[in-house]
């Protein structure tokens, strides 16, 4: 199966609304958000992460955050960078009315405030500001994707399932010893070569690292920042000392007549420290904690995401049951978890999208006579609102249709390697099962 075809549909998956990727709705033209856009994060494959500076005086600023996927852990830190001001942050997810956690830097560990969830399209952040100027600090951290908590679709074959299994395990057990005799050789003239690299190499590594430093230094020296602008970073900046030799240069601009608290030096690195200890907890930590233990620390920001297997899906017999098969099975299981999850992805964002929907237009209805909003350019909106939820229902129907052509695809191709192996027939037998499970789980109802 082509995997530029995959793409395509994942890449209709995140265009599908313009809302998954725009600021929590709102009629209040006196709000005006600041896009904060993830960055690609080198610790992981798909991580992301961004570091922001900002300085609050007397308004309520808003942030909004795009860039991650629905199947990534997302850590929010939120920290002043000079004394121990009292402020607090709200994170919200389809309205600025919708908040789904409130922090206070008063009551955080040290001050820092760490929001833990996932979610679905932006979300948004809004900052209150305290009685004095506040220069602080967003990190935003997104795991790298994780695509397990379906668990296995497949379940060992027995005999009850298939009669007698012996000629089959004979043949699997001469297959694999000759697959595994061929595994050892390659391993060991892989080792072989890695070794002869990596002593050509050796010398040449800090040449590399001093190239890639030199190369990638920015002098920051004449910079000036303003209440209203922001400033970002790498995430890897949190945990070296870029940011804070940053924040030591500009102090004084960043805090205009704060700047008297500029000297708690050992406060400053002693949040930055123990977010930069949190950020490398994290880098690895899908592969560290039980995947449920995860889930339950990240829980969706919106109820349209859901984290464990869908009620009622069957476990199909198959020859193979591990991630450790034959080779026939590699790439069909690949194809077939693909589609596995890109059906949870399309279900997802409809429902968001319908759960923000009734969100903004609820909202509208209430305030359409507020800030300056007639109730007539509120029908208006609320008319391309409504047209657009039966554009996405369209949408819907056509790639839930493609979708299930995927899905028979990769059945159709374990059915081929299942049959090498002494199984004939396993779409007509098993198959046939998932796929009928999943046309009526992902099948829009309303």
């Amino acid at each position: 199966m082509k995997r530029a075809h995959y793409f395509l549909i994942t890449l209709f998956l995140l265009t599908i609304m313009p809302k998954l990727t725009a600021q929590p709705f709102t009629l209040d033209e006196e709000i005006k958000p600041q896009l904060l856009e993830l960055r690609d994060n080198p610790q992981g494959e798909g991580a992301k992460g961004l570091v922001t500076n900002a300085t609050i005086q007397d308004k309520d600023q808003y942030f909004y955050v795009k860039g991650h996927d629905m199947f990534q852990f997302i850590d929010v830190f939120v920290f002043s960078n000079y004394g121990d001001p009292e402020f607090k942050v709200n994170l919200v997810n389809d309205t600025w009315k919708d908040i789904q956690d409130s922090q206070n830097s008063k009551t955080s560990e040290k001050g820092v405030m760490h929001f833990k969830f996932r979610s679905q399209g932006s979300f948004g952040l809004q900052v209150f500001p305290g009685n004095e100027t506040i220069n602080y600090t967003i990190v935003v951290n997104a795991s790298e994707p994780s695509k397990e908590f379906l668990g296995s679709a497949f379940k060992k074959i027995t005999k009850k399932d298939i009669g007698d299994s012996e000629e089959i395990t004979s043949e699997n057990n001469s297959q694999e010893s000759q697959t595994n005799y061929i595994l050892y050789i390659i391993l060991g003239v892989a080792l072989l070569v890695i070794g002869f690299l990596a002593a050509k190499l050796s010398n040449k590594n800090k040449v590399g690292i001093l190239i890639f430093l030199l190369f990638n230094s920015v002098s920051i020296s004449a910079y000036s920042q303003s209440l209203d602008e922001i400033t970002s970073f790498d995430i890897e900046d949190i945990v070296g000392e870029e940011y804070n030799d940053w924040l030591e240069e500009h102090g004084e601009t960043l805090l205009e007549e704060g700047a008297s608290a500029m000297n708690d030096l050992e406060e400053r690195l002693d949040r930055l420290d123990f977010v930069g200890k949190k950020i490398k907890e994290l880098s690895p930590y899908k592969k560290l904690k039980e995947l449920k233990d995860l889930y339950d620390s990240y829980k969706g920001i919106s109820a349209c995401i859901d984290a464990a297997p869908p009620p009622g899906m069957p476990k199909i017999p198959s020859f193979c049951d591990t991630s450790d098969c034959e080779m026939c099975f590699v790439n069909a299981r690949r194809d077939f978890e693909e589609v596995r999850y890109l059906f949870v992805k399309l279900q997802a964002i409809y429902k968001c999208t319908m759960k923000f929907t009734n969100a903004a237009v609820s909202f509208g209805d209430n305030v359409s006579g507020v800030h300056g909003v007639s109730g007539l350019a509120w029908q208006n909106q609320k008319f391309k609102i409504l047209k657009s939820v039966e554009e996405l229902k369209k949408s819907y129907d056509k790639k839930y249709q493609e979708l299930l052509v995927e899905m028979q695809k990769a059945l159709m191709e374990l059915n081929d390697c299942e049959a090498e192996h002494g199984i004939p027939d396993w779409y007509d037998r098993f198959g046939y099962m998932y796929y009928d499970f999943t046309k009526n789980q992902y099948q829009r109802n309303d």
